[in-house]
């Protein structure tokens, strides 16, 4: 092989590399989502429960609202938990994509990676 054949090579295998680092990545990033939707799920099922349980043990309407309350404001501390924890998994796998574009932006420019 002549050296520009070569280094043509040498690019192309490089960023088939990449694009194969970036799809790793970004399904480990969707095991990762599905593991916490599943968690996510388990956690409302099991919350949903002792809420049950709760509002069967309720005698006054002041126990229902108190009940209420409760429940509105452990739900809305779930979600915002979850949506922060979504936000932390994308944020996460945007840093790797950077991190792997920059190794193969110094690969090409002969820099060291190490």
């Amino acid at each position: 092989m002549t050296q520009p054949q070569a280094e043509l090579f040498d690019l192309y295998r490089a960023g088939l590399k990449s694009a194969t680092d970036i799809m790793r990545a970004s399904l480990e990033n969707a095991e990762r989502m599905q593991h916490q939707q599943l968690v996510a799920i388990r956690n409302a099922i099991d919350q949903q429960l002792r809420s049950a349980a709760e509002l069967a043990e309720a005698k006054s309407l002041d126990e229902l609202l108190a009940l209420q309350t409760r429940m509105a404001g452990a739900q809305f501390e779930r979600a915002m938990s979850y949506w922060g924890d979504l936000v932390g998994i994308a944020t996460e796998n945007q840093r790797k994509a950077i991190g792997q574009l920059q190794d193969q932006t110094r690969w090409l420019s002969g820099e060291s990676t190490a």
